[in-house]
């Protein structure tokens, strides 16, 4: 498991290797299992057990077990769950990385495209609903291959890669990417980042609608509607989320009880954090923190 910012900063694999796989494991009622970021790598999320539903950008998937989501660099996305325990990877990885050294047919017909945004991969892969088995078979030795690495693994594991793209080119899965013809949705984009990164930097503090409103300069009725629109959730609401989730990944960690996990993450009043949390995690604090007896 490892923490998840909302403008994601952390260093996927090393210089000469940028790639990383995660595996997250929820215990059953945890409602968040993914909290909203970006990051300029692309991603894999795959579903190896129970279902979740995901939003990436504008777009809400519900994804069951054996299925996948494609994240671009620079996209918000998010996961939540209600019921059973889940485990999903995370496949992070430089599109660059991938490039060819020589301008040849490979850059300019296959990777350029993608890396310059005009074309796009699938949102979602899943068997039930037409995509090729292949394709998440080879999803599921990339995993194989980094779990268990065997002698020149990161050759098999950056082929792999290429192949998947080869294949999703190959049965017609590449889409254009219209985005790029509505300024309006870049600059709504940009607008929510700057908020969502202004909470998480102030989340700690005293907050109010008027100052979330003047980090975009929109008025506070424009400011509500706008980012609900974006989230999917109010505000304050949301800083809650936000304040919630990180005492969640204090309290996974082992190393804070529910008192310090609360004020750590910008709650004075222990009752107020237990009333949140149980809204958010579907358990109290303290029955969250005895899943993860280990810490993570």
């Amino acid at each position: 498991m490892y923490e998840h910012r909302y403008r994601e900063d952390k260093l996927h694999g090393v210089p000469e290797f940028p790639m990383h796989i995660y595996r997250v494991e929820h215990p059953a009622g945890a409602h968040s299992i993914l909290p909203v970021h970006w990051h300029n790598e692309m991603e894999i999320i795959y579903l190896a057990q129970g279902s979740a539903t995901f939003r990436i950008e504008n777009h809400e998937l519900a994804l069951c077990q054996g299925e996948a989501l494609i994240v671009h660099p620079g996209e918000l996305h998010s996961g939540v769950n209600d019921h059973e325990a889940v485990c999903y990877y995370s496949i992070v990885f430089k599109l660059s990385w991938l490039s060819s050294y020589q301008n040849d047919r490979i850059q300019q017909l296959f990777l350029r495209p993608i890396l310059q945004g005009t074309e796009k991969f699938p949102l979602l892969l899943s068997s039930s609903r037409g995509t090729p088995s292949e394709l998440l078979e080879y999803i599921r030795q990339l995993i194989l291959r980094f779990e268990h690495p065997l002698p020149a693994y990161e050759l098999a594991v950056k082929g792999i890669l290429l192949l998947l793209i080869a294949d999703l080119r190959r049965y017609g899965l590449i889409e254009k990417n219209d985005a790029l013809g509505y300024p309006h949705r870049r600059k709504d984009n940009e607008q929510i980042k700057k908020v969502l990164t202004y909470i998480e930097e102030h989340s700690h503090e005293k907050l109010d609608l008027d100052q979330l409103a003047a980090a975009v300069s929109l008025s506070r009725s424009h400011f509500c509607t706008f980012f609900k629109t974006q989230t999917g959730m109010r505000p304050m609401e949301y800083v809650n989320f936000i304040r919630i989730n990180k005492a969640a990944e204090l309290l996974r960690t082992g190393r804070y009880n529910v008192l310090e996990a609360a004020l750590e993450s910008g709650y004075q009043h222990v009752s107020y954090f237990s009333k949140w949390f149980k809204l958010y995690m579907n358990m109290t604090p303290s029955e969250y923190k005895a899943s993860y007896p280990s810490g993570l």
